[in-house]
């Protein structure tokens, strides 16, 4: 009996500190769907590692933090596998396949990602694909490596297990379904639609915001204090305190004008995830497009490669439908760089300049726009366990 794709899992595991391996994720995962993978995403950590003993086929896809260190969202995972009381082979049901993300101008190039390799191959994996390493080096930046790794990796896929006959390729899925209601959410609703928080964050107001550089100085190092009544706060040396930024109203304004969304900017949105993607902690399943404007998408950030992939699915100008996929084609990345990364263009300005990319279904919009990522910064104060903090703006 033939096993085609559609019978097939792949659980695609990320650590990743800044977003990129997660990015990376992402595009493996829709490009598994549309060969008719049963595809997941997870973090490494939010993923049982018992359940890797159970699994037969996984795509790892790891960043490198610091100096050859792994992110933190995969540390728990890593620290299981490396159990001395686990026995070799016993991951021999397993196929897999790494890819890390680096920089070569650093002596410990891509290590989390080849220790991760030898590890697994060393408990019995079997390898689909030899590791794949990016290198932000490279000319294109990590596809000049991912691009090929992913066409051979399909190759190796789609050889042992084909297409099911009469089956092709088909276009991307929507990670979510999202209804729109056709009343306004109501002030009593606003706790429900608010922001919500991961386990352990903390809203907190700013009471003080003091440059501690030099007002000549080149760079604007700040020292935030922060009022909390939770005594039960505390964190150790070395250890950090993300914040979640928000947008800015004009910038919001100026996203929903260019969008379309004006008119149903505080209409309710009831969102469910699609099968096989997990619902983010901090997205409410009742929203606006105004909240999600402001306090989700990352419009003021400087869009990657995925956001010009999916974005010209949604343009109805044939040039500029065009120009999208060059910058989002592996020939494409030195105009893409030009045009956006090295000016720091951010994703409102693309939009401004690609006015064609309106009517973004619904259902898309969370594939073509990106979260906002939290903003990491040392603590400076006495030390015990870190939580996670979310300043209070309004107050």
């Amino acid at each position: 009996m033939t096993i085609s794709s559609c019978d097939i899992h792949l659980e695609i595991l990320y650590g990743s500190q800044t977003g990129c391996a997660e990015d990376v994720a992402k595009r493996i995962s829709r490009e598994g769907w549309r060969r008719h993978f049963k595809t997941r995403v997870k973090a490494m950590d939010d993923f049982d590692p018992k359940d890797i003993l159970n699994t037969t086929h996984v795509i790892f896809v790891c960043s490198t933090t610091g100096q050859g260190v792994e992110p933190d969202n995969m540390r728990k995972f890593w620290k299981f596998l490396l159990r001395k009381s686990l026995p070799q082979g016993i991951l021999s049901s397993l196929e897999y396949a790494v890819f890390g993300l680096g920089d070569s101008s650093y002596e410990k190039f891509n290590f989390p990602a080849k220790k991760l390799y030898r590890r697994v191959e060393q408990l019995g994996g079997s390898p689909l694909i030899s590791l794949g390493e990016g290198d932000d080096q490279h000319y294109l930046g990590l596809d000049g490596a991912l691009d090929p790794w992913l066409k051979t990796l399909w190759q190796n896929l789609l050889q042992k297990y084909p297409l099911k006959e009469g089956y092709s390729v088909i276009p991307p899925q929507p990670s979510f379904d999202v209804k729109l209601s056709e009343y306004n959410a109501s002030d009593n609703d606003r706790d429900s639609i608010e922001k919500q928080f991961y386990p352990g964050m903390r809203r907190m107001v700013v009471k003080e915001n003091n440059r501690i550089t030099s007002p000549d100085h080149f760079q604007d190092v700040r020292r935030l204090t922060f009022n909390t009544n939770d005594d039960s706060l505390s964190w150790n040396p070395g250890d950090c305190a993300f914040l979640y930024p928000q947008n800015m109203e004009n910038n919001v304004e100026a996203f929903l004008s260019l969008m379309g969304w004006h008119p149903i900017a505080d209409k309710e949105l009831y969102i469910t995830a699609s099968p096989g993607v997990d619902y983010p902690a901090r997205l409410p399943s009742r929203t606006t497009l105004r909240k999600l404007s402001t306090y989700f998408f990352d419009i003021s950030g400087v869009p990657r490669r995925s956001f010009f992939e999916m974005a010209s699915y949604f343009s109805t100008h044939e040039d500029e439908r065009e120009k999208l996929r060059e910058f989002a084609s592996a020939e494409g990345q030195d105009d893409m760089h030009s045009y956006c990364t090295r000016p720091k263009r951010t994703l409102l300005e693309v939009l401004g300049d690609f006015t064609s990319i309106k009517d973004v279904p619904l259902n898309y919009i969370f594939d073509v726009f990106p979260p906002l990522r939290p903003r990491y910064f040392s603590i400076s104060s006495h030390p015990y366990v870190s939580y996670s903090i979310i300043p209070d703006y309004n107050n």
